[in-house]
């Protein structure tokens, strides 16, 4: 809630700023950061959503860099050289690569056919290190340079003889380029779906608000003002849950960075602080014995619990216990709220979806609940 003695001049300058920061989020610029009081209040559980918003929506923003990363995989071509640089043999394949007519190139530079730059101090270092050493470069070939990763590794100390293993990437290249780019737009589809929440809807919202912070301002009349600031305050209450249902739905990009265990304490976090519902948590590391699609499954499946506790059953503790072992995860989930009916615990009220999601993991769930008792849910998922 805002407190009633909260100035006029204060929120209308507090929402310019949350309005300001929108705008900059749909315009695809994260860097602004709205400052949250001391007061906890229901604004700042707003600029708080929002900022997290902007954290989740900066970070899935893909660098150009990503295509710099190394491919690591069995390469085709081979080279045996001296210390020299010199080719001692090779196979069908080197030729095929540099599109050569079938000659002899023994005793001939590896250099004039492999861009191998600073040449002496990799093989000096191989022989002293007695180890692999990898480098992406290019092949000289009459058609084009080809992008390829070269390995070269001693294979014989006293003769001072090593083995240059020669991958073409040209079709990885391509493959990863048409692989990012599909990434890319799909995630800044999203970003620019979540941007256009925030500022359409959102910003629709805080701009009604200041509508009435300035009818507010105006308004002499004591009956009509407090139906201005009712209107007002359910106004914000409505941007609170906009701004939390956002959040739910960017949650699972935090399993892709952080895991399952850090996702669930985040969601805990966010609810706690715009519901002042208070979590108990029991959460091992079990990033070792799950796999993502049963990670995102099982996220699923804790926010269906949450979010049916925040809204029927006026709970005000929501306790959550998580573990695993090599064959089994086990999941207990309570809170001590109103409770259901015997009658109508397995219809509705997101129990079907919890059922649904258990199942597909081929798991047990167990439901019990009594009437002003709360609910308590205990599911077992096999791993194996």
């Amino acid at each position: 809630m805002i407190p009633v003695k909260t100035p006029l001049k204060d929120l209308e300058n507090r929402l310019n700023k949350i309005e300001n920061t929108l705008v900059s989020y749909s315009q695809g610029d994260f860097s602004k950061k709205l400052n949250i009081s001391d007061d906890f209040d229901t604004l700042d559980i707003i600029m708080s959503g929002i900022n997290m918003l902007g954290e989740e929506l900066k970070e899935i923003t893909i660098g150009k860099n990503f295509f710099n990363s190394a491919f690591n995989s069995v390469t085709d071509s081979l080279v045996v050289i001296n210390h020299h640089g010199e080719i001692v043999d090779y196979n069908n394949s080197f030729i095929s690569m540099l599109y050569f007519e079938v000659v002899d190139l023994k005793w001939q530079k590896v250099t004039q056919f492999v861009k191998l730059e600073d040449f002496d101090k990799i093989i000096k270092k191989v022989e002293k290190d007695l180890s692999v050493f990898t480098l992406n470069t290019e092949v000289f070939s009459n058609n084009n340079n080809i992008p390829v990763e070269c390995s070269i590794s001693p294979i014989d100390p006293q003769k001072r003889l090593f083995l240059i293993k020669i991958q073409d990437l040209t079709d990885k290249l391509q493959e990863e380029a048409r692989r990012i780019a599909t990434i890319i737009k799909t995630q800044e589809d999203e970003r620019n779906r979540v941007a256009s929440d925030l500022h359409d809807s959102v910003g629709q919202q805080i701009s009604a608000l200041k509508f009435f912070i300035n009818s507010l301002q105006n308004q002499k009349d004591e009956k009509l003002k407090d139906d201005l600031f009712k209107k007002t305050q359910k106004i914000i209450d409505g941007v609170a849950d906009e701004i939390r249902n956002i959040c739910f739905q960017l949650m699972p990009r935090s399993i892709e960075r952080f895991g399952l265990i850090k996702t669930v304490e985040q969601l805990a976090d966010l609810v706690q602080f715009s519901t002042q519902i208070n979590f108990t948590l029991k959460l091992e590391p079990i990033t070792q014995f799950i796999e993502p699609n049963t990670a995102m499954s099982v996220y699923r499946i804790i926010q269906e619990f949450v979010n049916n506790s925040i809204k029927h059953s006026r709970c005000k503790n929501i306790f959550i216990d998580l573990k695993a072992d090599q064959s089994k995860l086990l999941l207990k989930m309570a809170d001590d709220g109103v409770g259901f009916d015997n009658n109508t615990i397995n219809k509705g009220n997101g129990i079907d979806n919890m059922n649904l999601r258990v199942n597909y993991l081929n798991g047990d769930i167990n439901i019990k609940s009594q009437k002003d008792e709360g609910v308590s849910i205990e599911i077992m998922i096999p791993l194996k």
